[in-house]
């Protein structure tokens, strides 16, 4: 049953669109237009998996850059038995429903965290969500006590209480507590009060390293996320000395708790963890490591990786088998833009496009000053693998202005031509869209690489 957000929210028809778009090529379609590369996003999600699978590591992907059911079940994988995700918004669970109901009937279990200190307005809502799937399906964040009122209801309403997860703060300073603060120790108090009456269950600690879109290399974002796991094992710590001494306890030395870690940058760190055995980082990681998997599970979690942007590319956290930096050729999302006008006259030139900070948006990067990148695609090459001269170096809502990079390789552009823009921040340019053009570089060899072979709708509202 459709929740009163999804009705106020309709989503256009995927059978209608890809009936009407689906073997056209991009270069034929209204702009501007979110494309995303198929092959790129796939093998994003696929490195990550494996990557997890191999630390010993559980995996929960945030959905809520893309937005889209598709990408989830990349993310998640075929093999995956525990169907973890996490969502900023609840229509992101309204609308995971029915895909985590087939996982269920698959014999899966499944659970999604509220990736936000719950709202005592949201409440009724995650209760449908949970009614619909069932005992154990749902987390929720915490940082404050006054948050843990509203779980008497969610328990008397879905019929069992959610798992909670306390909320660290690590370095990122935006939500959560730090585990040295009279604040920290308050609220484990109150858990534990709460705990006794049956309204939730304790079931981990969690912290986002947002601060990690600041490091210029992978060893100092596995610094930030050896910082985070040891900031979760002392908050662990102080919560186990808090709780009362139960049957359970006395057969285990500890309570074996899920330390949820991560964001992009980090967690791309860890992909060849040990290759780099002689840096400091990487050891004092993986002793870090070691010592938590003996108590406690370790779970990543990480929202823009499947598609990246210029922010990550930023970073430098993000390697290729060989130990190069991630380039532009690994960035799935481009958005397609129509030049409108030229400006020959101007030193250095420029060129006008039909798209502004609603499709771009408006995020800085550090490595540079404009706005996205322009890709060779179109002009100096079919495939979109490295950036051309130009950028967009200025922005309004509806407008942006073209300007080179490189004045000597200046490229000539014509009004009418299309050309494919990376931007910034991902999460942020797709939320202007309505849904993704779909194709697959892996078709380049055969001149079709340009050509839509999906379209996927994005969810809308909160």
């Amino acid at each position: 049953m459709a929740s009163r957000q999804q009705i106020l929210y309709p989503l256009p028809s995927t059978a209608t669109l890809r009936s009407h778009y689906v073997g056209q090529s991009i270069g034929d379609i209204p702009t501007p237009a979110a494309v995303l590369d198929r092959a790129i996003v796939e093998r994003h999600c696929t490195q990550m998996l494996a990557t997890c699978q191999k630390l010993g590591f559980q995996f929960r992907p945030h959905v809520k850059t893309h937005k889209t059911t598709e990408i989830t079940r990349l993310q998640v994988g075929r093999e995956t038995s525990d169907v973890n995700v996490i969502v900023s918004t609840v229509i992101e669970a309204e609308m995971l429903v029915d895909y985590l109901l087939d996982c269920k009937s698959e014999g899966k279990k499944v659970n999604v965290l509220y990736g936000v200190p719950l709202p005592p307005s949201q409440v009724e809502r995650l209760v449908q969500v949970g009614s619909r799937l069932g005992s154990g399906s749902i987390s929720v964040l915490i940082d404050h006590p006054k948050q843990l009122d509203s779980l008497g209801v969610f328990d008397e309403k879905a019929g069992f209480a959610p798992y909670l997860y306390l909320k660290i703060d690590t370095g990122y300073h935006r939500a959560g507590l730090l585990t040295n603060s009279n604040a920290y120790s308050s609220l484990v108090a109150a858990v534990v009060v709460f705990e006794a009456l049956g309204y939730g269950h304790l079931r981990g600690f969690y912290s986002h390293a947002g601060h990690s879109y600041g490091v210029d290399s992978s060893n100092a974002a596995m610094d930030i996320l050896e910082q985070e796991l040891s900031g979760l094992e002392e908050a662990a710590k102080i919560a186990t000395l808090s709780r009362p001494k139960t049957h359970l306890d006395a057969m285990m030395e500890q309570p074996k708790f899920v330390l949820s870690i991560g964001a992009t940058p980090s967690v791309s760190s860890v992909k060849y963890l040990g290759q780099d055995s002689r840096q400091a980082e990487s050891q004092k990681l993986q002793r870090t490591i070691r010592r938590v998997q003996s108590i406690h599970k370790i779970e990543l979690h990480a929202g823009v990786y499947p598609i990246l942007d210029m922010q990550q590319l930023a970073t430098r956290a993000a390697y290729t088998s060989l130990r190069e930096p991630v380039l532009h050729s690994s960035l799935a999302l481009t958005i397609l833009a129509e030049v409108i006008s030229t400006y020959e006259e101007r030193t250095p030139p420029e060129a006008l496009i039909a798209a502004g900070s609603l499709s771009l948006g408006r995020e800085p990067c550090k490595s540079y000053s404009g706005w996205g990148v322009v890709s060779d695609w179109g002009i100096d090459s079919v495939e979109s693998k490295t950036p051309s001269a130009w950028q967009v170096s200025r922005i309004s809502q509806e407008h942006g202005i073209l300007g080179l990079s490189r004045v000597q390789e200046a490229q000539s552009l014509e009004i009418g031509q299309k050309v494919k823009i990376w931007p910034n921040h991902a999460c942020i340019a797709g939320a202007g869209f309505g849904w993704y053009f779909v194709v697959d570089s892996r078709l380049n060899p055969v001149g079709r690489g340009d050509e839509i072979v999906d379209v996927w709708v994005r969810w809308r509202g909160w």
